[in-house]
């Protein structure tokens, strides 16, 4: 078995992705504003730089209406503990007690991600978590992955990343990784496990 795990986020721990998309619609709905895509697939495990030019592709308009956003934002925040895969504290904490080395590589922002550690209490299950702000080129790219490894001290063929979306299956297979894949309804052929659930993790 991996010596180390390294997970995404969003749609792997949190299954959140649904609701991001339903809140931004709403905004822009309730503004009287046409997003530039209505397809939730261009939205899932993308950067938020990169949902924000899915969302308003003329740059001259973007952050005028990005920047009408956040008071919207802050009064309909995430409840993370409410969006747990309710399967994730007990796989952690048997990956943990195998000895495994647990890791967070995120595409989103460093604090909705400490946020989140905090309000799911599992920010002592990961050995490194880095956000992909802290690196050159967010997911697709394979920055945030490589930099991991790098944090782990673990070789390519040691570690497993388990993904949902297909921009992150494609950075995680970009860095060299083996993949596995959260059941989504999304293109997940570039995994090279598809997982039945998340708690199937520690059958395998």
């Amino acid at each position: 078995m991996k010596k180390a795990f390294i997970f995404d986020m969003d749609g792997v721990l949190i299954r959140s992705e649904e609701f991001y998309f339903e809140r931004r619609m709403r905004f822009f709905k309730e503004n009287n504003l046409t997003p530039g895509s209505s397809d939730i697939d261009d939205y899932i495990g993308v950067s938020n730089e990169k949902v924000w030019e899915n969302l308003v592709p003329e740059p001259s308009e973007r952050e005028q209406i990005r920047t009408k956003y956040q008071p919207f934002l802050e009064k309909n925040k995430i409840n993370y503990q409410e969006y747990l895969d309710k399967q994730v504290p007990k796989v952690l904490a048997t990956l943990q007690k195998q000895g495994k080395m647990l890791a967070l590589a995120s595409a989103g922002e460093e604090k909705e991600i400490n946020r989140m550690l905090r309000e799911c209490d599992l920010a002592q299950c990961f050995n490194v978590v880095i956000s992909g702000e802290k690196v050159k080129k967010n997911k697709p790219a394979p920055d945030v992955y490589l930099e991991t490894i790098k944090a782990l001290h673990v070789s390519k063929d040691d570690c497993v990343v388990v993904e949902d979306s297909p921009t992150g299956i494609l950075a995680a297979k970009r860095a060299g990784l083996e993949v596995w894949a959260v059941p989504a309804p999304v293109d997940q052929n570039l995994a090279d496990v598809v997982l039945e659930d998340f708690g199937s993790i520690i059958e395998k």
